[in-house]
């Protein structure tokens, strides 16, 4: 009974993104194009690179598409992965083992968005607000202890690994990405709990009246959100060894981008697991493609911009079409 389900619910996976085609034919197109463009796109090296760009933002992307999900927002956990990557590389400099630093970091995560649940959901304070209070706190953290400045230091050869380093042609830091794109998928898609972050995000009220509790699962949104920016806070301390002021704040609007591209394809108008991992990949194959054309790095900016308009005028284009305002 279990495997029909299963290849039903593959079926009728596979039938939306048939439906909800736009983004995936786009994908493909774009692969074309530059592959044509470019002698270097589709080699193993450059593909090896996308995979390692994609690893951090995809992980951060796929916390913030749960807290989206809920019908929350965050928009500070691109300088929280800034600050607890600056906190790793101090720890990890003091002379702590990896294997200590690491789970504080995730712990640490979490703690951030335990914090940014508690003003939300608790205190009542908008989301947008809260979260860009914090995202300065943390800034300001991080500016008042580096100085300003790249902050160095001494550490083991083994920090490198998961940044770096490569099974095969597999960059381990994607085969992390992916495994967690998996096991995300099936808690968002293929249980009680995904069943209940949808209900809530698409209606909270409805959902307590059936006995849902909206606010824990709010605040267990964001306590996922929250271990993600711990994993992907060890990434990008174990790819750069080192620690930036502004090493986070880059992904900022491709990630933003990513969830709201996302809700174009298996829900439209609703952000959603599998759409946010196909934006993701599309959004790092745009940069991927414009640096190998030799394009100034600001047309990076332009484009994620134009992609975050034209996402989401096609969820209220969609919204309308289906008699209904979207849900984003």
């Amino acid at each position: 009974m279990k495997k029909m389900d299963n290849k039903k619910n593959f079926s009728i996976n596979l039938a939306e993104l048939i439906k909800n085609r736009e983004l995936f034919i786009a994908f493909i197109l774009l692969i074309i194009f530059f592959s044509v463009l470019s002698d270097s796109f589709l080699t193993t090296s450059n593909i090896t690179n996308i995979l390692l760009t994609t690893s951090i933002g995809g992980v951060l992307a796929l916390g913030l598409a749960f807290v989206m999900m809920s019908g929350d927002f965050d928009l500070s956990f691109a300088s929280a992965v800034g600050l607890l990557n600056l906190i790793s590389i101090i720890l990890i400099d003091k002379g702590l083992i990896l294997w200590i630093v690491f789970p504080m970091v995730i712990l640490a995560g979490i703690l951030w968005a335990y914090f940014n649940s508690l003003l939300v959901i608790k205190l009542g304070i908008h989301a947008f607000i809260a979260t860009i209070a914090t995202s300065t706190i943390a800034k300001g953290f991080i500016y008042w202890i580096s100085k300003g400045a790249t902050y160095y230091g001494n550490y083991p050869k083994s920090l490198s690994i998961i940044g770096r380093g490569t099974i095969g042609v597999f960059p381990i830091s994607s085969i992390i990405f992916i495994t967690i794109a998996i096991i995300t998928i099936l808690l968002a898609n293929h249980s009680k709990f995904g069943r209940h972050i949808y209900a809530v995000g698409n209606n909270s009220e409805a959902a307590e009246y059936v006995g849902i509790d909206s606010k824990k699962v709010r605040m267990i949104s964001y306590l996922l959100e929250g271990c993600f920016i711990g994993i992907a806070a060890i990434i990008l301390s174990s790819k750069l060894c080192s620690a930036p002021s502004a090493a986070g704040e880059g992904f900022m609007m491709t990630v933003i981008a990513s969830a709201f591209l996302g809700a174009t394809v298996f829900k439209p108008g609703v952000v959603n697991v599998g759409g946010s991992i196909l934006a993701i990949f599309f959004l790092t194959i745009i940069e991927n493609g414009l640096i190998m054309l030799n394009v100034p790095f600001y047309f990076k900016y332009l484009v994620q911009g134009l992609v975050i308009i034209g996402a989401v005028a096609f969820i209220s284009l969609k919204g309308r079409k289906n008699e209904g305002p979207p849900l984003i």
